[in-house]
């Protein structure tokens, strides 16, 4: 009897485990639908993991910049390896890079803008002012085509009460830096409003933007925070998408090719850094 009643027993015991194991995966949190797909994925070699801007330069290859170093990095797609390095200054926190015709512009955190003419072949440098001060943290920058100009996008304002984030720019025909914003990140805008425990200056902090290739759109980028913002060239904010931070460690770097390819680079924070090439849906 004593026999029969630890094998029932034993079979309760067992029933028991099996129940709590299935409802314990059934009260599992969904994981959360991320609403884009990586396409590819390229591991950057270490020197580049503080990789903090890229430049599509044809032929497969990316111009990269890193935090530390004044120099420019041709990385090839194709075959995944570095192939060039372009030195144009000393030290200092270089934030992101546009390369347009034979010239490479290189942005400083303090607002420096460094034009590095023929940069592939002879290079020469000039150096350009824009802020009077560097409190703002300007990370972005982007050619604006139909304008002939460079954007200039702040992740810090100066004054946290106005409560948007500018985007200033630098006119390539007079070298003149203009002060007031040709375009507007309105921190209160309902499309933060799912977004808790940020102050609202801390909601978006741009580290990259670029145009789409139609010029119809502007992307961004937040690496403080992965996101990946989208405007109309009228500046009107349309959709924000929440990157998953395993996969996005800190995206700092955003170019796009011609056929409208979307790369993302990301520094090393948690292992290598990368690029990787993304599709949004």
């Amino acid at each position: 009897m004593k026999t029969e009643l630890k094998i029932i027993l034993g079979l309760f015991l067992l029933i028991g485990l099996t129940v709590f194991a299935f409802n314990s995966k059934t009260w599992e949190q969904p994981k959360k639908n991320y609403e884009y797909t990586i396409v590819n994925r390229w591991e950057l070699p270490e020197i580049l993991e503080e990789v903090s801007g890229i430049s599509w330069i044809g032929n497969n290859k990316i111009a990269c910049i890193q935090d530390e170093d004044g120099t420019i990095f041709i990385y090839n797609l194709k075959t995944s390896q570095l192939e060039n390095k372009i030195d144009f200054a000393n030290k200092g926190d270089y934030e992101d890079i546009v390369v347009f015709e034979n010239d490479a512009y290189v942005l400083r955190s303090d607002g420096i803008l460094f034009r590095v003419e023929n940069y592939l072949t002879s290079p020469t440098v000039t150096e350009y002012a824009t802020f009077n001060d560097d409190s703002r943290n300007v990370e972005g920058l982007t050619l604006d085509k139909n304008y002939n100009r460079l954007l200039l996008a702040v992740k810090d304002e100066k004054h946290k009460e106005k409560a948007f984030k500018g985007i200033y720019a630098f006119d390539l025909v007079t070298k003149k830096f203009q002060f007031l914003p040709k375009y507007k990140i309105d921190m209160k805008d309902e499309i933060f409003k799912n977004l808790e425990g940020k102050k609202t200056h801390k909601l978006m902090r741009p580290s990259a933007l670029t145009f789409t290739n139609n010029a119809e759109e502007i992307y961004y980028l937040d690496g403080a925070q992965p996101k990946f913002l989208i405007s109309d060239k009228e500046g009107n904010l349309r959709k924000l998408y929440q990157l998953n931070e395993e996969e996005f460690n800190q995206p700092e770097g955003i170019t796009i090719s011609p056929d409208n390819r979307i790369f993302i680079s990301n520094e090393g924070k948690k292992g290598l850094p990368n690029i990787l090439e993304v599709e949004f849906h």
